[in-house]
């Protein structure tokens, strides 16, 4: 009984960590990492994107 409750315990921190990580996510990749069953570690990636949109109004001799 102790482990049923122990494991539901670790899996409510687990799914929460995992929410945590995605929050706030917009372009990247999120990798759980599971040993024996367990979540043991949470790896977040978080890319960005370059925005060039201004370079056109650049060339066209509109300055910084």
């Amino acid at each position: 009984m102790a482990d049923t409750k122990k494991d539901a315990l670790r899996e409510q921190i687990a799914l929460q960590e995992i929410r945590k990580a995605l929050r706030g996510l917009r372009f990247g990749s999120l990798t759980v990492i599971v040993q024996d069953g367990i979540v043991v570690q949470i790896d977040k990636t978080s890319k960005s994107r370059v925005d060039y949109s201004s370079m056109d109004r650049i060339s066209e001799g509109e300055g910084i």
